[in-house]
């Protein structure tokens, strides 16, 4: 049951990173409103905090377990 949180975890991330490289590429050279630049922006900015928490959660888990 582990294998499956870590599995959707990484499927969720994955599929999120996707949507604002698509979202670059159908709309590069194309000019786009501010409010649907900053929305933009916004969801890139989290998914990148998003990013980092899953590499903290990778790699700071087995720091913790060896600390106890």
């Amino acid at each position: 049951m582990n294998n499956f949180w870590i599995l959707a975890f990484v499927a969720i991330l994955v599929g999120l990173t996707f949507v604002p490289i698509w979202k670059w590429y159908t709309t590069r050279g194309v000019s786009v409103s501010e409010a649907e630049r900053q929305v933009f922006a916004r969801f890139t900015l989290g998914l990148v905090v998003f990013w980092l928490v899953a590499v903290a959660m990778y790699f700071g888990a087995p720091l913790l377990a060896a600390l106890r």
